[in-house]
């Protein structure tokens, strides 16, 4: 049975199209037809699909069944807690976090988040192809991976892995340590950064439950679609994959 990757997580009913680069495949050798069952890879899981659609220029397939966590599961080096902004910063910092290699975003909504989950969730189609698009351009080994928006309590109940390094930007006043006094090297790491407006106290507590340690920069005060490029570019550079 023929195996594709998709980049993204998916779910048992879910409607998606495989890479370009597959999908040309697939109709360049006509072997494959609607109906024909394949086997789809994310990062994390093994499904059953089948094909739905063939386009000019793309395969569309239904997510069938879900086979389990995949062998050798890839862990992303550097994830970024992204909270919700209004449509053009939040494509900019897709789009180049692509550009850097941050491996996985998990768009937040905060407390001043900008947008709410429910309707960011609308752009979710949106921002796959901003990432295909910049994936092309930039020719990245490890496609970026966009999680569906959840809301910040939501992150309570996530699945961090049990090494991985958890870090806040910080402007509040909370026990904060400056970024180069965190061990980022040879951990997987996460990067929560908030809105424009900040963190609220609820924001805080969720992180503080989370053992989140609270970081914050020298004197510079960045804008939201810049702070987590250059923070994630920073731990790329210690772990040196840039």
């Amino acid at each position: 049975m023929q195996k594709y990757f998709v980049r993204h997580k998916l779910s048992v009913g879910d409607i998606t199209h495989l890479s370009d680069s597959d999908s040309e495949l697939i109709l360049s050798q006509n072997k494959l037809h609607v109906e024909d069952v394949i086997e789809v890879e994310t990062y994390q899981n093994t499904y059953l699909a089948h094909i739905t659609d063939m386009e000019k220029n793309s395969v569309e397939v239904e997510i069938l069944e879900d086979r389990g966590v995949r062998e050798n599961s890839y862990v992303p080096s550097v994830s970024i807690i992204q909270a919700l902004s209004n449509d053009t910063k939040f494509n900019y910092f897709v789009e180049k976090s692509v550009e850097i290699g941050i491996e996985k975003i998990i768009p937040t909504e905060t407390r001043y988040s900008l947008r709410g989950k429910s309707k960011a969730i609308k752009d979710y189609g949106m921002w796959n192809k901003i990432i295909r698009d910049a994936t092309d351009q930039s020719r990245n080994t490890f496609p970026t991976m966009i999680e569906k928006p959840i809301r910040i309590k939501e992150l309570l109940e996530y699945n961090f892995e049990e090494d991985a390094v958890k870090i806040c930007l910080a402007t509040e006043n909370v026990d904060a340590k400056y970024l180069n006094d965190v061990d980022v090297k040879n951990k997987p790491v996460y990067i929560a950064i908030g809105p424009e407006k900040g963190w609220s106290s609820s924001d805080l507590d969720v992180f503080k439950e989370l053992n989140f340690t609270f970081v914050k920069l020298r004197g510079n005060i960045l804008r939201t679609e810049t702070t987590g490029l250059v923070i994630g570019s920073i731990i790329k550079y210690i772990k040196e994959e840039i």
